[in-house]
């Protein structure tokens, strides 16, 4: 579809100020001493790609032009790899439609010399992006709050409350909230503890990927019965997921409280993990229901359950869906998804960019395909739908920027970077 319509929307699209809904960005001067192709391509999701192409898993970390270019090749038509050309053209004034020989010395001098300029990020995410903030999900950070400037905004996993088994443990987190663990009740009041200085020193929601171990069925065990399991020193299998489950609940309980967003992992998993079967977003239902005052975000547009995700958003007003991933994970299924939710589902409900990425430069090309993938499905809505182009204009705003503001809490009309 290329015509009138879609160039004002792309148009529209590039010109319209980002919010960022999900990431893992590698800080400014925390990442590789030099990043080079072939440490981007280890690090994204072109990796895994490989992997699924056939590459052995040990070959990941140790790429060169003559041990990659196999699996390049074959996976060359997948959204993960279109996004990277996207992003070299952009950058860099790729003109190929693939990777080469000839490329590989070529772009990873361009990326080891772009990533030593101190202005990179702002050049990347700023100037080519429009972007003016992103949602970073924290990991092993000796300060998980303290972040470079006022673009980043960090999300909590609380998932280690949740698994903790053995005491040293239950007791290292509760201790960092200057609580105890030596019982459930205890543990709740630290963990209430930490929720609360979560929100307090500038987190703008709590996640959870529990679905990378676990399926999401979360029953709800009686206090009573959690409190026995929590002071016994070994659990079995199904004792373990009771207490698990009621872990869950006291996290969404608490993010509620506290007027943080629970993000949940729904639907397609990286690192070679066959999760979906258990990571359908309906067997959430009773736990969205449980904890109406608590918004949940589904991420990653629940891929591959796309209808299963806009029934949840259409009938839990406290359930939200993140679709950022997906527009590279699979570009057509991205354009089919927003066709569907955008009659299903209200407006102020769909996170449209959060590209789940390291490096800055998958960032903007995952930026770029998806805003190229929703102009495509705003552009049917307008020459078959019979949507006005005012309406088709004011969902961009509200999908790309809008929508994050109002429901992570952030600072509308602020400058992007640079």
């Amino acid at each position: 579809m290329s015509d009138t319509v879609v160039r004002h929307l792309e148009e529209y699209l590039a010109e319209s100020l980002v919010v960022d809904c999900h990431e893992h960005t590698l800080l400014p001067g925390a990442g590789p001493a030099r990043v080079d192709l072939a440490v981007l391509i280890a690090n994204s999701d072109v990796g895994d790609d490989m992997i699924s192409a056939g590459m052995p898993e040990d070959r990941r970390q140790d790429l060169t032009w003559s041990t990659a270019a196999p699996y390049l090749e074959r996976v060359r038509n997948t959204g993960f790899y279109r996004s990277l050309i996207w992003a070299f053209r952009e950058l860099f004034g790729f003109d190929g439609d693939e990777l080469r020989e000839g490329d590989w010395h070529a772009l990873s001098e361009n990326l080891a010399t772009g990533n030593g300029r101190p202005d990179w990020y702002e050049h990347v995410l700023g100037r080519h992006g429009r972007i003016e903030a992103i949602l970073r999900i924290q990991g092993d950070e000796a300060d998980p709050y303290d972040l470079p400037g006022r673009w980043f905004a960090p999300v909590i996993p609380f998932d280690p409350w949740i698994v903790a088994r053995d005491q040293p443990e239950r007791e290292r987190l509760a201790g960092t909230v200057g609580g105890r663990a030596s019982t459930l009740e205890a543990y709740l009041a630290a963990l209430d503890a930490a929720v609360e200085e979560a929100r307090n020193r500038g987190a703008v929601g709590v996640k959870s990927a529990l679905a990378y171990r676990r399926d999401l069925a979360f029953g709800l065990p009686a206090a009573g019965e959690a409190a026995r399991l929590f002071e016994r020193q070994s659990l079995e299998a199904p004792e373990a997921r009771a207490l698990e489950d009621f872990l869950v609940h006291a996290v969404a309980d608490r993010a509620g409280a506290h007027g943080l967003p629970y993000q949940m992992h729904v639907g397609y998993g990286s690192w070679q993990r066959n999760i979906a079967a258990g990571a359908n977003p309906l067997l959430l239902n009773p736990l969205i229901e449980a904890h109406r005052a608590t918004r949940f975000v589904l991420l990653h547009g629940g891929y591959p359950f796309i209808g299963e995700l806009a029934t949840m958003a259409k009938n839990h007003p406290n359930a939200y869906l993140e679709c950022g991933w997906l527009a590279y994970i699979a570009p057509a299924a991205y354009r089919r998804a927003m066709g569907e939710w955008l009659d299903a589902v209200p407006g102020n409900k769909l996170l449209a960019v959060g590209a789940d990425c390291r490096h800055v430069e998958q960032t903007l090309g995952a930026l770029l395909l998806t805003r190229r993938q929703l102009a495509l499905a705003l552009a049917e809505k307008v020459r078959e739908g019979g949507w006005p182009m005012s309406l088709a204009e004011g969902i961009c705003r509200r999908l790309l920027a809008r929508n994050a503001q109002e429901l992570y809490g952030l600072d509308e009309g602020g400058e992007p970077f640079g």
